[in-house]
């Protein structure tokens, strides 16, 4: 038998091993990640929590909308306005500190005569609620907006588009009076070149 080396076991002696780093990058990856998520989730539950209750706010300053229109001028405005003759429906409503003013005028009544309506439709409005101290910005604040529309018809089966005939009159409390023929367009040539016939 050949002779076989005895083997010395050597004692190893422990070698100090670096310490690997990566447990820190781990925690820090996860804390980078956390924090949107943490961020995201607080804005989801807080929400959900508020989500059945109105939003409360008053878009308007002290001074604004001084002096105020009141359920009573509104009546008064209803009843006169509903005494214009050609006139088959009024409806008048304040609403986000805008007064709209919608009559409903005869089904056959030309342009003209809807015209001489809504005008005397301003009129009356301004009667009641004078212009310069309702729809007119000043100093102190902003102001009312107003507008009066008529219309002959509502479009449907019996009603066609082509004979509608809807006017509206603006007057915002930083501009003036402006009409607007709403039925009719204020470039022909390019609702031509628009429209496909």
């Amino acid at each position: 038998m050949p002779d076989l080396k005895k083997f010395q076991l050597k004692k190893k002696t422990p070698s100090k091993q670096k310490v690997k780093q990566g447990h820190k990058l781990v925690w820090l990856t996860l804390i980078i990640i956390a924090i949107p998520c943490v961020l995201v989730g607080y804005v989801l539950i807080t929400s959900m929590e508020q989500q059945n209750q109105p939003v409360v706010g008053n878009r308007f300053q002290k001074g604004d909308i001084d002096p105020k229109i009141t359920q009573d001028q509104l009546d008064q405005l209803q009843a006169s306005l509903s005494e214009i003759g050609g006139v088959e429906g009024v409806t008048v409503n304040l609403k986000s500190a805008t007064l709209r003013v919608h009559l409903n005028v005869m089904d056959d009544a030309s342009q003209d005569q809807i015209n001489a309506i809504v005008d005397e439709a301003y009129n009356r409005v301004a009667a009641i609620l004078p212009i310069e101290t309702y729809f007119t910005n000043n100093e102190n604040g902003k102001m009312y907006d107003l507008e009066v529309d008529g219309y002959n018809y509502l479009v449907d089966e019996a009603h066609p588009q082509e004979s509608q005939i809807y006017i509206k009159v603006t007057k915002t409390g930083a501009g003036n009076r402006v009409t607007d023929y709403l039925t009719q367009p204020k470039d022909q040539d390019l609702v031509n070149q628009i429209v496909r016939q």
